[in-house]
């Protein structure tokens, strides 16, 4: 039963290996990389028309949102750039 499994995860593996390395979406570097969506609250905090104590307040809170959803724009900005 074991045997079948990682044989079974192994093929799965090579198929999505074989699938990402020749898929025409995948970025290259000449393609580029939109940083537009990288840490976009936190700078938008930073270019923000307000108190700089409100926007020390907000700092710590938009560092977390940023760094959770980090991963999704990395890919975002893969994407649109």
């Amino acid at each position: 039963m074991m045997h079948s499994i990682r044989k079974l995860m192994a093929i799965v593996g090579l198929v999505a290996l074989l699938t990402l390395s020749t898929s025409s979406g995948v970025a290259s570097a000449s393609d580029g990389f939109n940083d537009e969506y990288v840490f976009a609250a936190t700078r938008s905090v930073s270019h923000m028309d307000a108190n700089p104590a409100l926007k020390v307040t907000l700092y710590p809170l938009t560092v977390v949102v940023d760094a959770a959803f980090l991963p999704f724009a990395v890919v975002a900005g893969f994407v649109t750039g």
